[in-house]
């Protein structure tokens, strides 16, 4: 009979993993201000705070398109830079989580079950007036 012995796992201190979660924050940050401070038509225009932390957003002007776009510090930090200065010089974005605003409220369309997915998609913009 063959025994197996477990080896005790590396512990980290969490004062090492929430440095290390900080560094990774700050890099991320310090590559998007770079990349957009040497880009030919993108500019930071400043920040707008939000009502709690996740809200806070960056406003970047599109000289080339004529328009400005705030994106909030979270999708920043989570994207990959070249995806968001494509986003921004573009002004196409894609969905990464879903979210959506429904009735006053923001939810995840990935918890929403087949019919309301359905009714998301046959959803459409216009103007509505009563007659």
């Amino acid at each position: 009979m063959t025994t197996a012995t477990l080896e005790s796992p590396m512990v980290r201190n969490s004062i090492s993993v929430k440095e290390d979660i900080q560094l990774l924050i700050e890099e991320k940050l310090n590559a998007f201000d770079a990349a957009i401070a040497g880009h030919e038509f993108l500019e930071i225009d400043g920040d707008i705070p939000g009502n709690i932390p996740k809200e806070d957003g960056i406003k970047i002007i599109n000289h080339k398109l004529e328009s400005a776009f705030v994106i909030d510090v979270d999708s920043v930090i989570r994207q990959d830079v070249e995806s968001v200065i494509h986003a921004l010089e573009t002004g196409i974005t894609t969905r990464l989580y879903g979210v959506t605003r429904i009735v006053g409220y923001y939810s995840r369309v990935s918890n929403w079950n087949k019919s309301k997915i359905g009714e998301l998609h046959d959803r459409h913009m216009g103007r509505y007036s009563v007659r």
